[in-house]
């Protein structure tokens, strides 16, 4: 639906910069220049997976197009396919960091000289891409149940006082301020706990622009404890697993994981179930929680 949505207003909210749309994790493209065909754009996020939405003037279905976007210098062949009026193409982690670091984006859909194409200025897409990337819908992991962080959330109270320092710290180094949002879980019998994410900059966070934290508590009042930590990752909890109280963990790596990383509670904090997950390249904070 939010896809839809996009591909349908992008002319409404076409500006000459990036902007976020009104809901979603979706960023609406500034108007299109040197454009034959193409009418606006859209870059929208669902279940961790980024797309290139481009809508263009009515043509008939066909085939997937061998498509060519380049960012800047950076060129990339990708498929574009094709539906009610809208190219859409996979964006790869490597094409999304380079549309936040970039001015220019220019795509071709198809060969010859009649394809639609059109260029894209990319003022602004990486403060709107960090911005939106937190509200991407979580990978639908079957038995596993997602783990919802909102900034308008209540337990983003209860998650400032615990971060506080965090924040400090990222206004030093970055000026700037990080967007907390944060989700509460019931355990039963007084046991809480507590996931919360700091987003704001790849420069500072990693690649994920975020970092994500959980803590517990064994009492409504006893005081919080800090469980978890690793770079921004897609949460999970593992309801089949929770014979001390509190549940395994399941995460993906942001953007783009499709791989499963299973966390177990060691009695203390969480920790990797498969040591073999942290030589095949996990962030450095998640190989010793």
């Amino acid at each position: 639906m939010a896809l839809a949505l996009a591909s349908s207003c992008a002319p409404a909210f076409a500006s000459d910069r990036w902007e976020e749309a009104g809901s979603g994790a979706v960023a609406i493209l500034p108007v299109p220049s040197r454009a034959t065909a193409i009418i606006g754009g859209s870059l929208a996020c669902a279940e961790q997976l980024w797309s290139l939405r481009l809508r263009v003037e009515p043509r008939p279905a066909g085939l997937p197009l061998a498509a060519k976007v380049t960012i800047d210098r950076s060129a990339f062949a990708v498929a574009a396919e094709y539906g009610a009026g809208v190219f859409t193409m996979a964006v790869s982690s490597e094409m999304l960091e380079a549309l936040k670091a970039s001015s220019r984006l220019a795509v071709v859909l198809g060969p010859g000289e009649e394809a639609p194409r059109a260029s894209f200025a990319l003022r602004g897409s990486q403060k709107v891409i960090e911005a939106i990337a937190p509200r991407c819908s979580p990978v639908d992991l079957g038995p596993f149940q997602p783990v919802t962080l909102s900034e308008t959330d209540a337990a983003v109270a209860l998650a400032g006082p615990l971060l506080a320092d965090e924040v400090k710290l990222f206004r030093t180094a970055t000026s700037g301020t990080p967007k907390l949002a944060a989700a509460r879980l019931d355990r039963g019998e007084g046991r809480e706990m507590l996931f919360a994410s700091l987003c704001g900059s790849s420069w500072y966070y990693g690649r994920s622009g975020c970092s994500l934290f959980g803590f517990l508590r064994d009492a409504p009042t006893a005081e919080w404890r800090t469980v978890y930590n690793t770079e921004g990752m897609a949460l999970y909890v593992d309801p089949s697993a929770a014979g001390t109280g509190w549940p395994n963990l399941v995460t993906l790596e942001m953007p783009g994981g499709v791989t499963p990383i299973h966390w177990k509670w060691s009695g203390e904090v969480y920790e990797l179930r498969d040591p073999q997950v942290a030589v095949e390249g996990l962030p450095a904070e998640a190989k010793d929680p």
